[in-house]
């Protein structure tokens, strides 16, 4: 069965991610990274169908040689440390295609929306003889012209386009689908909005067939959508049970809309039916349907035609007779309740012991307490303001005095420091000289090594050369 399944993703050095190791993965082969010398080797995997590398004309051969040149050029370019090398995704091939028509679609598909635009694709197709048939797309995030690489598109990173290329992909997968004489089709939206683009569809057509395909895409698309597994979850029992148990309410839902289609089909346009939610099934064995009389007064034909009730979703529908009376109109008796009423008790125990409690805790708890609100004078205010505060208008706001008037006294033209502004701003200290020891005697006659001779040690000038 042809399903969508089209995920967009980046890699992110910040992630530890590299372009040359998803590249290796996709493609089954060995690539080693020249930027960081690390080596990743998948080629032992057998699962690999086709390979290609899809270029605007203007690439240069010797960087789409293979992808190993591809994806080290990539990450040599790319200068920033947590920067994004490559866009990637995987995208489901319908089985119902040959081996030729899928390459053919992806490839038709990645050169229209991508390499026209001046990206670099690197297509790897997996699986093709299986029920799984995939492939796995690399992109790069900057153009490539005769000379290299250019600076990033940021354009190709909008969100709207992520829409656009699903949709692209849907309607070019439908082309090949009914080229191919097949009867299924995909949609990239989700669940929920095909259910309810065909409810809408269903309640304004006014062509009998067109509703009844309405109503049975509504009923096709009232299921919860299938949970994605993990590649490295699929072996597992819990896994394959669980995608069992999806694929049979799938086509438990897809027999049912089938159903609803016959159903639909040949039923005259006079009923009524409510498309808010409904499911419709056949019944077990033939049930026969008794209009009873009913005297109404709006002047109702002899026979009157039943109506289609519909139930909640995910039951069975019924058919019941339509009511002259208004619902609204009906009125019931009220039921009377055995009961008895309680009357309260007029005593006012339960009044003095609630003003006792609210009395307690007023002593116990001083927030209870409302405190009194202090009425200030604005006058005494302002005198107070006028008092301690100045209004300094380079700042705009009310500075205290003392600020104010040492701010001007250090502005002024004869400023001179005094005692306590030296004392705030110290200048550096001065260091102090060191006391020699005056105690030691330096006479040389003392030193038995110079006795009795000339030979005492001089200090003399350095020598000086002739340049200097």
């Amino acid at each position: 069965m042809a399903i969508f399944h089209l995920d967009f993703k980046i890699v992110k050095r910040s992630e530890g991610m590299s372009s040359c190791s998803k590249a290796a993965y996709h493609n089954r082969s060995r690539i080693t990274d020249d930027r960081t010398g690390n080596t990743y080797d998948f080629s032992h995997r057998t699962d690999l169908s086709h390979h290609q590398i899809l270029a605007p004309a203007s690439a240069p051969s010797h960087i789409i040689e293979s992808s190993t040149t591809l994806w080290n050029e990539v990450e040599r370019v790319e200068r920033q440390k947590d920067g994004q090398t490559a866009r990637y995704f995987d995208v489901a091939i319908p089985c119902e295609l040959n081996n030729a028509d899928k390459i053919k679609l992806v490839v038709e598909y990645c050169q229209k929306n991508f390499v026209d635009k001046g990206m670099i694709a690197d297509i790897a197709f997996h699986d093709l003889d299986s029920k799984n048939p995939h492939a796995h797309v690399m992109l790069t995030l900057k153009p490539i012209t005769a000379e290299g690489f250019t600076k990033k598109e940021r354009n190709w990173n909008q969100k709207k386009n992520v829409l656009l290329w699903r949709e692209a992909w849907s309607a070019l997968t439908n082309s090949y689908l009914e080229s191919s004489g097949a009867s299924e089709r995909i949609d990239h939206r989700s669940i929920d909005a095909q259910h309810t683009e065909a409810i809408e569809s269903a309640a304004i057509t006014l062509d009998i067939e067109e509703k009844a395909l309405w109503l049975a895409k509504a009923t096709l698309t009232s299921r919860p959508p299938m949970q994605r597994i993990h590649r490295a979850k699929w072996n597992s029992a819990e896994a394959q049970e669980q995608r069992a148990a999806e694929q049979a309410a799938r086509d438990e839902i897809k027999q049912e809309a089938l159903t609803t289609y016959y159903a639909f089909k040949d039923l005259d346009l006079q009923i009524v039916v409510d498309l808010r939610s409904f499911t419709v099934s056949e019944l077990p064995e033939p049930i026969e349907i008794i209009l009873p009389n009913t005297d109404s007064q709006s002047g109702s034909s002899e026979y009157q035609t039943p109506v289609l009730v519909v139930p909640a979703p995910h039951t069975r529908t019924q058919l019941k007779t339509p009511s002259s009376v208004k619902a609204g109109a009906i009125k019931r008796a009220p039921l009377k309740s055995k009961r008895k009423q309680v009357k309260p008790r007029h005593d006012g125990i339960f009044r003095r012991f609630t003003a006792l409690v609210i009395d307690f805790f007023k002593e116990k708890f001083i927030w209870v307490k409302k405190k009194p609100v202090v009425v200030r004078n604005d006058t005494e205010h302002d005198k107070r303001i006028a008092e301690n505060y100045v209004f300094d208008e380079v700042q705009s706001i009310y500075v205290p005095r003392a600020e104010f008037e040492r701010r001007a006294r250090f502005n002024a033209d004869d400023y001179k420091p005094t005692k306590e502004d030296i004392t705030r701003f110290p200048s550096r200290p001065k260091p102090e000289p060191h006391d020699a020891n005056k105690s030691i005697v330096i006479d040389p006659s003392i030193y038995p090594r110079y006795k009795n001779t000339n030979r005492f040690p001089k200090m003399r000038p350095p020598r000086l050369d002739d340049d200097g």
